[in-house]
C-alpha cells in the first residue's frame, strides 16, 4: 500500500505539472507581441503622426524629407489645401483601419501590440469624430494599463469641448477665426479652475496649466463658454 501511495502521489505531481505548463504555454501564446499588428499599429501611428508633425512646420528639412519618405509622399502633395485634403484623408483611413482592429481585438494590450504601437488606437480615435463613442473603450484600455492616464484625460477634454461643455483638466486648446476674421487659439474653458492644477497632477501631467499654456504659445486667458461668441 506504501509503494501504491508513492506511485499515485508521484502520478499525480506529473499531472499538475503537465496542466500547470499547458497553462504556462497558454498565457505565453496570449502574451506574445502580435507582429503584424505591431507593423500595421506602427503604420497608422506614423501617419496619424507624421502629418501632423509636418504640417506643424517646426521640423528639420532633414527630418521632413524623412517623414515624406516614409509615408509615401511628395512635397506637390502638401501644396495649398492639399495638405488639409490630405490630412482628411489619413485620418480616415486611419479610422477605418482602426475600428477594424478594435472589432477583432478590442483596444490591443501593450502585451500583443507593443507599448508604443497601441498608442495608434489612442491618436486615431483622438483625432477622429467618435470620440463619444470609443471613450468607454479607452476609459477601459486605461484602467487595465494599457493607456496612460494622461492620454484618458485628454480625450475627456475634448469630449466635452466638442459638446461644448467646459473642461477638466485643461489640455484642449481651440482655434477659430474672431469677429475681424483673424485666426485666433484660446484655452477652451475650464470646469473647476481653483482646482485645475489639482486635476492635472492626479492625472499625470507634468506642468501646471500655466506652465502647459505658455509652452503652447498661447494667451493665459480663461474664458467663460457663453463669452466665446464675442471674441
Amino acid at each position: 500500500m506504501k509503494y501504491l501511495r508513492i506511485i499515485y502521489l508521484m502520478l499525480s505531481i506529473v499531472f499538475i505539472s503537465c496542466v500547470a505548463n499547458k497553462k504556462d504555454k497558454a498565457n505565453f501564446g496570449q502574451n506574445k507581441i502580435n507582429v503584424k499588428l505591431r507593423e500595421k499599429l506602427e503604420t497608422i501611428l506614423l501617419k496619424d503622426q507624421g502629418i501632423r508633425e509636418i504640417l506643424n512646420g517646426n521640423i528639420s528639412a532633414e527630418r521632413k524629407a524623412q517623414l515624406l519618405s516614409e509615408m509615401k509622399i511628395s512635397e506637390k502633395d502638401l501644396e495649398g489645401n492639399k495638405k488639409y485634403n490630405l490630412t482628411r484623408e489619413i485620418d480616415s483611413a486611419n479610422l477605418v483601419a482602426v475600428e477594424s482592429i478594435i472589432k477583432k481585438y478590442g483596444y490591443p494590450s501593450k502585451s500583443i501590440a507593443g507599448e508604443t504601437s497601441n498608442n495608434a488606437i489612442f491618436y486615431v480615435i483622438q483625432h477622429s469624430k467618435k470620440i463619444d463613442e470609443y471613450l468607454p473603450l479607452i476609459r477601459k484600455a486605461t484602467k487595465n494599463g494599457d493607456l496612460a492616464k494622461t492620454s484618458l484625460a485628454m480625450m475627456e477634454d475634448r469630449n466635452l469641448m466638442y459638446k461644448g461643455i467646459e473642461q477638466i483638466y485643461g489640455t484642449q486648446i481651440k482655434g477659430q477665426a474672431n469677429k475681424k476674421g483673424e485666426w485666433i487659439y484660446f484655452l477652451w474653458p475650464i470646469k473647476n479652475v481653483d482646482s485645475i492644477n489639482s486635476w492635472r497632477k492626479e492625472a499625470g501631467f507634468k506642468q501646471t496649466i500655466e506652465e502647459y499654456v505658455k509652452d503652447m504659445d498661447v494667451e493665459f486667458k480663461l474664458y467663460k463658454i457663453n463669452e466665446l461668441n464675442d471674441l
